[in-house]
């Protein structure tokens, strides 16, 4: 019984989340700045309980998916989301990708790895052989290949707010949408999650950290430094950068 308890908690705190990001969950939005990337974590290992959270995590991932810093995304997927979760992001992400009709997502897609094992994706599907066996037959291909069985997932449009609206209720999403660039997101976001300010040792470190190429993170440095976001310090002979975000 406790443990229904704390699942039920995780739920309700999981879609005011997406609630503050413009889902139209039926429940008061959380207040301050949602991490986005750990959200996806997150709901990779929620959303099994919750059919209306999948679709419209796919709906929000579909039209504002350019939000995602994807190079954290790979990090924060290797590092931090646990195997038997990854096979549900990586059908997430790759259904949002399919629609979109580009390759926004393919490196965290990448990062997912593969199906590890074979079933219904959601706990309703899962109460005897007969909804089991119903689910592998409705199942589409991109599910089967994940081995997290479902039916095709339709667009929920009308329950996601637009773009202007996640703007003006979520600045910081703003701020990465201004700088540009998907590494740029990526050292803004982390810098947002670490309280603000974030140094790293050089651009290699950065280039570590999000699984990046020197050039790309080159390029994000220089953009972040116009902006004013990133300075560079030498101290002993060694060379530091240090992002920094008014929150």
């Amino acid at each position: 019984m406790e443990r229904i308890a704390v699942n039920a908690l995780a739920q309700h705190i999981l879609v005011r989340r997406w609630a503050s990001l413009g889902a139209m969950f039926s429940v008061k939005a959380a207040q301050g700045e949602v991490d986005l990337e750990k959200l996806l974590l997150d709901t990779a290992r929620q959303t099994h309980a919750n059919s209306r959270l999948f679709e419209l995590a796919f709906t929000w991932l579909v039209q504002h998916g350019d939000y995602v810093a994807t190079h954290r995304l790979v990090r924060m997927i290797l590092d931090d989301l646990e195997k038997q979760h990854r096979p549900t992001l990586g059908l997430l992400l790759e259904t949002a990708q399919s629609r979109r009709g580009d390759l926004r997502f393919s490196k965290a897609i990448d990062a997912c790895g593969s199906a590890i094992d074979a079933g219904p994706l959601f706990d309703v599907d899962r109460r005897n052989t007969f909804f089991v066996r119903l689910a592998e037959q409705n199942a589409t291909p991109l599910s089967r290949k994940w081995g997290r069985w479902c039916e095709a997932i339709e667009l929920k449009t009308n329950a996601i707010r637009p773009a202007h609206w996640i703007a003006a209720n979520n600045p910081h999403l703003r701020l990465r949408a201004l700088c540009g660039g998907d590494v740029c997101a990526s050292i803004v976001a982390e810098a947002i999650a670490q309280g603000g300010v974030v140094t790293y040792g050089s651009e290699l470190d950065v280039g570590r950290a999000f699984v990046a190429s020197r050039g790309a993170v080159s390029a994000a440095i220089r953009k972040l430094e116009r902006a004013g976001i990133v300075r560079r310090a030498t101290e002993k002979g060694a060379t530091r950068l240090t992002a920094r975000i008014a929150l």
